[in-house]
């Protein structure tokens, strides 16, 4: 056994806490999510309302182990990296991060670690949001839905709370909020944001979105 799950099973409504002190493991959600993809060009022609850009995608495959991370976050800072290149994306421009954050001791903390790498100097004042802190581990149906939360929260300007963050960790410096935040530019260039996917066996992709 992995014994990745959490075993808060007399509070399973708190028991999924990313980035929180008291977290033990993740736990099973049922859901599922859609994106539509289509050319800017097919998307004019039938007047379809476009929600975001796909900018960028990065991908990478530590294999350092089938359950924990690599504890350098050598392959969650590669996706995230490639995905600001492919997008010919500053860091700056990044005003959110929706988190893959399961709630796991060892993945939170590598992730934060990762994502604070990656943007550099420009990590400070990123929001970043665990939405499995509400969905719980959807497995193969996160990415989609978290594409979702990430695109809706930068079509709204809103980013989405992390709940059951009562104790929070010292995670790199990185902005985790208990509540809704509201998101603001912070280059005159214009706002991205991603979404992060990093699955057993070291298997890691990260997705740029822009305003349409």
């Amino acid at each position: 056994a992995m014994r990745a799950l959490s075993t808060r099973n007399e509070e399973p409504e708190r028991a999924s806490r990313p980035f929180d002190k008291g977290r033990d493991g993740f736990v099973l959600g049922e859901g599922a999510g859609m994106v539509v993809l289509e050319s800017a060009e097919h998307a004019a022609r039938r007047g379809a309302a476009v929600h975001a850009v796909v900018a960028g995608v990065g991908y990478s495959a530590d294999a350092h182990h089938i359950a924990q991370p690599d504890p350098d976050g050598t392959g969650a800072v590669l996706a995230i990296g490639r995905a600001l290149a492919d997008g010919g994306l500053d860091p700056e421009q990044v005003v959110h991060v929706n988190a893959h954050a399961t709630s796991t001791p060892a993945g939170d903390a590598v992730e934060a670690r990762a994502i604070a790498a990656a943007l550099g100097p420009a990590a400070p004042g990123v929001v970043v949001s665990a939405t499995k802190s509400m969905t719980g581990h959807l497995l193969g149906g996160a990415g989609a839905v978290e594409s979702v939360a990430a695109i809706l929260a930068l079509r709204e300007r809103v980013a989405p709370p992390t709940i059951n963050l009562e104790d929070p960790e010292d995670d790199a410096g990185l902005e985790i909020s208990d509540q809704p935040r509201e998101l603001a530019a912070r280059s005159s260039s214009p706002m991205a944001v991603l979404n992060n996917s990093f699955g057993f066996g070291g298997a890691n992709v990260a997705l740029a979105f822009t305003a349409a």
